[in-house]
């Protein structure tokens, strides 16, 4: 099963639950109509696999999805996982949309709200706020408190570089990060979603190379 959220940017994020390679290439081929390519966006994307999902199977998907004129929001160096350089293909794209974009760190006791999507270049330090009725991009990492879709969306995400926040909420569920809980989380780029009427915290793509 595949499932296909787009959001008010322009990137899909797309849930994966199964290593039938041919099969989740075939419900995207169903789904990714040719008025995708029409639109004129650049096209980000961003998968979210499930744990039983294997690192082959997300490989062969983003490659498939490259290959059909997709970006990755991130890719891979030799050496790490790194954030790719769309910032300026979605700042073109930000006059169009309903985007609030912050090319700077959020400090403790300064506030983000818009009714949209809201993306941060930079980090949110502990005691700082972005609230989105849309969804929340991190470019850096977020160690204060996110709030997606605060008027009711329960399909808003939260996606960060680095996951080390102290509150996540999506709509009206909340979940508290613990200190000790901070201190094991990867690095590598994560988010936040709800499933099962609870927050839970994927991993995007690769992991850090060893």
């Amino acid at each position: 099963m595949v499932a296909i959220r787009g959001i008010t940017l322009p990137v899909l994020v797309i849930d994966i639950d199964t290593d039938d390679v041919e099969k989740i290439k075939k419900q995207l081929q169903e789904r990714l109509n040719s008025n995708f390519f029409k639109s004129g966006k650049t096209l980000t994307f961003l998968l979210s696999p499930k744990e039983n999902v294997s690192p082959q199977t997300v490989k062969e998907i983003e490659n498939f999805l490259q290959e059909l004129g997709f970006k990755p929001l991130y890719q891979r160096s030799e050496k790490e996982t790194v954030v790719q350089k769309v910032e300026e293909s979605i700042i073109q794209q930000a006059g169009k949309e309903r985007v609030k974009i912050v090319t700077k760190s959020i400090r403790a006791g300064q506030r983000v709200e818009y009714n949209g999507d809201v993306i941060i270049i930079g980090d949110v330090n502990p005691g700082a706020e972005v609230i989105a009725a849309g969804n929340i991009i991190v470019m850096g990492a977020l160690k204060g408190v996110a709030w997606a879709g605060y008027l009711g969306d329960k399909n808003a995400v939260i996606y960060a570089s680095k996951m080390q926040p102290q509150q996540l909420r999506i709509a009206n569920i909340f979940a508290i990060v613990e200190e000790e809980e901070l201190l094991d989380q990867p690095d590598r780029p994560e988010m936040a979603k709800i499933q099962d009427d609870e927050i839970v915290i994927v991993p995007m793509g690769y992991y850090k190379s060893k």
